[in-house]
Order: structure tokens, then sequence, then C-alpha cells
């Protein structure tokens, strides 16, 4: 048999050699690394000379175009074999983009999801120029973010730089997704619109097709878990149509709904201009509402003050927490701190879906505190419990009060400083349907008029908006799935 040559020999030790490094790098106890992959780098925009192209698209922003505009997507991530903490961060990250200026930056992928609210604290991420500073962000093992930055000028280079004690900053292996500028754009810029700053795409090759447009006054009241993007919609509408006066109101669901049956009732001839928002069907008595086809599914999760300690429960955990039978946050692995709990008020969506989906019960009929920290309104009572009227007061109520527990809409939640959502039974709400599926904690969103809007009206209108992307764009922006994207929402769940 030939011995194989001195080449040959000397390669195979090579590559037995970068094996070796490697695993040492990736798995000596101890190590500590930060990866990151450009997985987008992608102009917005056809080649004008090109004379197959057939449309022109331009990014306006505050109406003044972005010239050569470009999307960067960055995933960061810890994949070395220990946790990152902020002291381990002898120097910030920074993300820089020679020849290119930075016009905004957002978190659209984190997990876990209070990763979000960690990037926007104190500042959050912060352009200069070219370059991008990083909050230090704990990172334990798996740990990941995504960065979607919107560029202008010239450039196609992208690095990250940082310094960590015990280990160090690489670029890992591109994973190869789509190449060209549509399939590209079509699976991040409805993230990107509207969350920086009122951003249009336009066709320089046809002329935009106009809205249908109605004038007059309009009212929508009801889910605090709904209220985010239907504000937004009707901003968008309003723009568009000067005419139009929309007021968007959070009463909660069913007090949302009797607003409107009452309207109905006083109104002197057919429909008020007036919608109900819900998370729950409309209760048999209110003969004369009118159920429009569900909007989309609002993705709702558990959250708790940051220093309680823990990240998970199950939903048997969470029966027993409200049954008194866990009473400090000790017995579920979390800090030595008493478990109070924060609820919505009996006119919540969000708190029948928290009843129906997670506990399987009720609440606890006696609300034993007033200011959520004690029992200062029934002392005998098994667990410390208050109630709130909105997403706000709850939120601001988990931050200010340590060992709180509650339940909101998951956008909100990760946008709020001193919260933390909970995993539920191993898994994290994730608005693309097929990755969620058996996230439990989730609620159909109705809307209600008072008998059939009349046609032309501007409850007809706004309720036909309510299909458009701009809509949609608005929906997925607040992590809820459209029902008009049959391709992320079951339609057995949204079938009127």
């Amino acid at each position: 048999m030939a011995l194989p040559d001195t080449e040959t020999i000397l390669a195979l030790a090579g590559l037995v050699t970068t094996g070796v490094l490697w695993a040492v790098e990736r798995f000596l106890p101890g190590r500590k690394r930060i990866g990151y992959r450009v997985q987008m780098d992608t102009a917005i925009g056809v080649n004008p000379q090109a004379a197959h192209s057939m449309v022109q698209l331009r990014l306006l922003r505050e109406n003044r175009e972005v010239p050569d505009a470009t999307l960067a997507l960055l995933r960061i991530e810890n994949d070395g074999s220990k946790d990152i903490v902020r002291n381990d961060y002898q120097e910030p990250l920074t993300v820089d983009f020679p020849g290119r200026t930075i016009i905004g930056v957002e978190v659209p992928d984190a997990n876990p999801s209070t990763l979000t609210a960690m990037l926007g604290r104190n500042g959050g991420l912060r352009p200069d120029g070219s370059r991008l500073a990083i909050p230090r962000v704990p990172l334990n093992k798996r740990d990941h973010f995504k960065l979607l930055v919107l560029l202008s000028g010239s450039g196609d280079s992208v690095t990250l730089d940082g310094f960590l004690s015990g280990g160090h900053v690489r670029r890992n292996a591109q994973r190869r997704g789509p190449s060209t500028p549509s399939l590209a754009l079509g699976a991040t810029f409805i993230v990107l619109v509207g969350l920086l700053g009122g951003l249009l795409l336009n066709s320089a090759a046809e002329e935009p097709v106009r809205m249908e447009c109605a004038s007059g006054r309009l009212t929508l009241d009801g889910s605090t878990a709904f209220a985010p993007p239907i504000r937004e919609t009707a901003r968008a509408y309003e723009k568009q149509c000067p005419g139009a006066e929309i007021t968007v109101r959070e009463s909660g669901s069913l007090a949302g709904l009797g607003n409107l049956d009452r309207a109905g009732r006083s109104a002197p001839n057919g429909s008020p201009a007036f919608i109900a928002m819900s998370d729950v069907p409309a209760p048999r008595s209110y003969r004369r509402l009118e159920g429009q086809p569900p909007v989309g599914v609002v993705l709702l999760s558990l959250v708790v003050n940051e220093r309680n300690g823990v990240d998970s429960l199950t939903r048997r955990q969470v029966r027993a927490i409200y049954d008194g039978t866990y009473t400090n946050w000790r017995q579920l692995g979390g800090a030595e701190q008493p478990i109070r709990l924060v609820s919505r008020d009996s006119r919540s969506g969000t708190r029948r879906t928290f009843e129906t989906t997670v506990l399987d019960r009720s609440e606890p009929g006696v609300v034993s505190s007033f200011d959520c920290a004690t029992k200062d309104r029934d002392r005998r009572a098994r667990v410390t419990r208050c109630e709130v009227n909105s997403t706000e007061d709850l939120l601001d109520t988990i931050n200010r009060t340590p060992g709180a527990l509650g339940y909101t809409e998951t956008y909100a939640a990760t946008k709020h400083a001193g919260v933390h959502t909970l995993r539920l039974d191993g898994h994290e709400p994730d608005i693309e349907w097929g990755r969620q599926r058996d996230y439990p904690f989730w609620a159909v969103e109705y809307l209600y008029t008072y008998g059939r809007p009349e046609d032309g009206s501007l409850t007809a209108k706004f309720l036909a908006f309510l299909n458009s992307d701009t809509a949609r764009n608005f929906m997925r922006m607040y992590k809820h799935v459209p029902c008009s994207d049959r391709q992320s929402a079951p339609h057995d769940v949204c079938r009127p």
C-alpha cells in the first residue's frame, strides 16, 4: 500500500489541529463567547438602469427620501459554554457600518423576550453615525437577540467589536437565506414599518392606490390589549383621510361592549359611530350587537417583578399560587419574597382569557389588598391580591411591587422596565403561529357594532381598512397575529 505523501499528511494534520482548537475554544470550562451573524444586508430598491425593472422602490422618512437605503439584520448570541453577566463586558459591544449612516434600529426578535426591554433602557441602542453602541445585557447560554437596522449611504461591510473578560467576540459563519431584495423585504419590512418613525414604501413607476375615505367622528372602545395597534391604525387612517376623527379608548372588553350597547340604545336613528373591541365574545344579552369577522390573535403573557428570581412556570404551579398553596417565590426556586397577585378587574377580557386558558377557574373572589403589597383589606385571605383597571396600571404595579405576579399582552410587557415575561409550560409566545401552537395563553380579538353600519359610513370604511396591509403591519408590530394572514393564523381560530 502506498503511503500518503507529505502534502496530504500536512493537510490532515491541519484539519485535526483546527478541529481540536475549535473544540477547546467552544467547550473549555469557563469559556465565554459572543458570536454574531449578518443574516441580511440588502439594498431597498431596484436598479433604475435595469431594463426589466417594472417598479422602482423608494424609502421615505418624514417625507424625505432616504438615499441609498439598505436594511441589515444581525443576530447576536451567546454561543459559548458560560453565561455572560454585565460585569463581563470590559468594553461595550459596538456595531460599525463603514460608509453608511444609521437611520433607525429596532429589536424584532429576542430570546428571552425580556432582552427587548433591557436593550431599550437608559437610552438603549445608541446610533452615532455609522456606529451603534449596544447596552451591556446579560446573556445566558443560547440567549440571542436580533437587530434590524435601516441605513443610508454606500458600503457593504459590517463588524461587531467588544471585549469580554475570559472570552471574546467573533463572527460566525453565515446561514444562507433569501438573497433577493423582494424576499428579504417580505420577511423583515413588516417589522420596519411604523417602528422607525413613519416609513413609507412608494412606487416611482405607478401611482399608489388611493383608499376610500369617509369623514366624521368614530369611537372605538374596549380591549386594552388591542388598543395599541388599533390606535396606530386610526392615526394612519386620519393621516390619509383628513376629514376623519377617530378616538380610541381602553375601558376593558366588557365595559366597551356595554358602552356600545348604551350608545346604540340612545342613538336616534341607525347604528352609532361606535365600535367595541373585545378579547371575548359578547354576552348573548346584547342582542343588537353585530359581530364583525375576527381581526387577529393577541399573545398574552404572565409577568413578574424582575427581582422575583423565576423565569418559567407551569399552569399547575400558577393554579397552586392562586389557591394559596405557594405563598413565597422560594418555594418555586426564586427569591425569598412573598407572592403578591396583581389582577385586572372583572370587566377585562384579558382576565377572562387568563381564567379560561391558564387558571381553569375564576380568580379568587376576594380582593384582599388595596395597596397590592399587604392584606390591608382582608387579613384572613389566603393570598395577597389586588385589582387594577388597565394594562399600564398592571405593569406599573408589577414594577414597583416586589414579589408581584400578573398577566397582560406580550408586547406591552416586553417594553416595560422592571418587568419580566415568563415562559408558560416551557413555551414562549411567538408571533409565528407554527412556533407557538403549544403556548396556551392567547385570545382572539373581536369587533362589534350596534346593528349593521351604513354603507359608506366612517364605521364601515374603517372596518374595511383593518384588512389593509397597513393595519396588518401595525398588528404584527405589536406581536398580534392578523386573521387576514391565513399563513399565520389558523382559519378555524379566526372563523366568525
